[in-house]
């Protein structure tokens, strides 16, 4: 197998789409790209583009320093690792993105944890399949599971895995640097720590018992495997193979490995598999139960059943999903979103005649400084602000004060201000929509007439700020 160089390796992790890609997705969600962190990284996108690609091209990337917390999930304690910076998280994201996809096509077909296009229902298919296709072949399995896997894993060993597939000393080094993070074993929650773990494990186990040893029916998510064989003895041949090989690469087998007939049921990805039929394992059942009587929140309930349909599909489980939630299977599938039914939810007119603009709102003090290009607007909007000065004007008996309403403009970024939009905590890339209110006359009379000569969503202006002693005025320039 021929091993992947520098050469071939570097010049695709610096490219520019892979690092911007990874980039926004480190800062997927609004709570990250309005973090402090985000907010420079996104105002400095292009030297941090730069910054990396050089470190990277160098082999000077590391890793200096990261958070622990306790995580009990389904009454399991484990120790979770975690970056502070996110420069750090899109250097290792970007490197890994590469080396995932370079080392996809070797890893066997049915493995399918951490990989795209693969999963647990990818997995549960090709075992229907096989369980279908080869009855005779399926009628026993062997079951066991690695003993505290990425804690056990030796550093060695894994950097010995590592220049298995790759010799070139820059990419070597970096990724030795994951690998060295903790004292012992790989950190759980890094994100190169999934994809070390099929790597290790195909090469110890899954290529000696698929390609040299000729079992057909081997399936692993993650440290978790399953082997099906015709006979027993089979089986037990192959369970020797497993235990020796797993102590080549130092780690432990759990004492609950056995054999059993496939027609008693494969506890595996979360069902019960038999030759016949598919159900759902009892403790997930269980818990969806408890989170639908528990939850009151609609909008949570949806989520939780639209995730147990997910589940339900994929089994036979038609009549559980109808007992848990009350709909049945036929009906769910059938309801549409509101795109699907042609309802477009945003942007629009909402019933009281108000217009529906897209984007967020951001402060008109965040704007100055940004060429913009007005789309769209409308006048007479009442605010909170307005409406609370209108009643305190009344209750200092002004009876014939009138409510001072704002325009309301839509409009998309044409040249942003960095600085003034970081400063204000708002993020917008050029062509992104946004709103924002005004209460300035010249601002009114300028959307007014763009209006009126046809030169809206085709304009340009700059948002100025002049300050007088005694007041702040903004306009259109």
């Amino acid at each position: 197998m021929k091993r992947i160089k520098d050469t071939d390796i570097i010049p695709l992790i610096i490219a520019p789409a892979n690092i911007r890609q990874s980039i926004f997705k480190v800062l997927e969600g609004t709570s990250r790209k309005e973090s402090k962190q985000g907010r420079e990284i996104l105002a400095h996108i292009d030297q941090v583009e730069a910054w990396l690609a050089a470190e990277i091209s160098a082999g000077v990337f590391r890793l200096s320093c990261f958070g622990e917390e306790m995580i009990v999930q389904r009454g399991k304690a484990r120790r979770i690792q975690f970056l502070y910076s996110y420069y750090e998280k899109i250097g290792i994201h970007a490197i890994m993105n590469i080396v995932e996809q370079l080392t996809y096509n070797r890893l066997i077909r049915t493995t399918g944890a951490s990989l795209k296009r693969r999963g647990t229902h990818d997995l549960l298919a090709l075992i229907r399949r096989d369980m279908a296709a080869d009855p005779d072949g399926t009628r026993y399995t062997y079951t066991d599971d690695i003993s505290k896997f990425y804690e056990s894993i030796d550093q060695g060993v894994m950097m010995d895995c590592l220049r298995h597939y790759f010799k070139g000393p820059l990419i070597l080094a970096m990724l030795e640097r994951f690998v060295r993070l903790m004292p012992h074993g790989l950190s759980i929650g890094l994100r190169s720590s999934q994809h070390y773990g099929n790597l290790l494990l195909s090469l110890y186990l899954d290529h000696v018992l698929k390609s040299r040893e000729r079992n057909k029916h081997y399936y692993r998510y993650c440290d978790d495997k399953r082997l099906m064989a015709g006979t027993k003895p089979e089986l037990w041949r192959g369970a020797h193979i497993i235990e020796r090989q797993v102590e080549m690469a130092k780690l432990t087998i759990k004492p609950g490995a056995r054999i059993f007939p496939t027609a008693d049921g494969v506890d595996f990805l979360g069902y019960v598999i038999r030759p016949t039929h598919v159900r759902i394992r009892k403790s997930n059942k269980q818990r969806t139960a408890r989170k639908l009587k528990k939850i009151k929140s609609k909008t949570r309930r949806r989520e939780i059943i639209a995730s147990f349909y997910s589940l339900c599909k994929h089994a036979d489980a038609k009549n559980l999903f109808y007992k848990l939630t009350g709909i049945k299977m036929a009906d769910y599938s059938k309801l549409k979103t509101l795109s699907e039914l042609g309802i477009p939810s945003t942007p629009g007119q909402r019933a009281d005649g108000t217009k529906n603009f897209l984007g967020r709102e951001v402060p008109l003090r965040a704007l100055v400084g940004s060429t913009i290009c007005i789309v769209d607007f409308q006048s007479g909007i009442s605010t909170k602000y307005s409406r609370k000065a209108l009643r305190e004007a009344q209750e200092n008996g002004e009876t014939e004060a009138v409510e001072k309403t704002k325009y309301l403009i839509s409009a998309r970024m044409v040249s942003p201000h960095r600085a003034n939009l970081t400063a204000a905590g708002a993020v917008l890339k050029k062509g992104e929509p946004f709103k924002f209110f005004t209460g300035y006359p010249d601002m009114w009379t300028i959307c007014d007439k763009l209006r009126e000569a046809g030169l809206l969503e085709q304009n340009v202006v700059t948002i100025e700020r002049e300050d007088n002693r005694k007041f702040t005025e903004f306009r259109f320039t």
